[in-house]
């Protein structure tokens, strides 16, 4: 039975956004785009009404630490403007932003879609998580995103998609880890930021709950030729 989402089963996003130092500027500038245009591409799915949300935004900006910023909202409860990334932040802590995340999914599979009368239905959790250096603080990130990819609606596993910014010569995304925490096929090499914000905002509003099918935006930001 093919997973969608509705007003009785919104689909969960999880943005997790790097907010160190060197994503300051036009890197912060596009992500933020990115993540305004994707919560407007949600606002529209589905019928009128401020209370028919068809998706639920979670961000997690992260740093030295992580802060949860936006926390299970439906869309159409969010000014897309009051959504910002600073890139005034410190070093790269990737694992503590995991860890806010797994534990906001792990409640959230407990309590509300293992129980769903729609289970059969729901659609799976989509994390994406951007990053353009090296994780730099806190432990190994690569155990926690397992225990995220572990998490399934029988048998369908949350999905993580993950970006690499890499907008100039002084970006060096972490691509080895970056890999290994996503889902199968499911990272992009973002090569400019009109890209980044593309990402986010065409990943988050896909509404997909198989990895395949994210792995097909995503090898279609690759291909885009307004990004040759």
């Amino acid at each position: 039975m093919q997973r969608n989402t509705r007003q009785s089963r919104p689909q969960l996003v999880c943005v997790l956004a790097d907010n160190s130092g060197s994503m300051a500027g036009p890197k912060a500038e596009a992500a933020t785009r990115g993540v305004r245009e994707m919560l407007l591409q949600c606002q529209t799915t589905g019928p009128r009404g401020p209370e028919k949300s068809y998706f639920r935004f979670v961000l997690i900006r992260f740093d030295d630490q992580a802060e949860l910023v936006c926390n299970y909202k439906p869309v159409r409860e969010i000014d897309p403007k009051s959504i910002e990334i600073r890139g005034d932040g410190g070093m790269t802590n990737i694992r503590h932003a995991l860890e806010l995340a797994y534990d906001g999914l792990e409640r959230y599979f407990r309590e509300v879609v293992l129980p769903h009368a729609e289970r059969s239905m729901h659609p799976v959790p989509l994390v994406l998580l951007f990053s353009d250096g090296h994780h730099n603080a806190g432990g190994n990130p690569e155990e926690v995103a397992q225990q995220i990819k572990d998490l399934n609606i029988d048998g369908d596993a949350v999905i993580i998609a993950c970006a690499g910014v890499d907008t100039d010569g002084s970006d060096q995304p972490d691509e080895r880890l970056l890999k290994a925490i996503a889902s199968p096929e499911c990272y992009v090499r973002v090569r400019n930021t009109r890209m980044l914000s593309d990402f986010l905002a065409r990943a988050g509003s896909c509404a997909f709950s198989k990895a395949q099918e994210v792995a097909g935006v995503m090898k279609g930001l690759e291909y885009h030729p307004k990004f040759d």
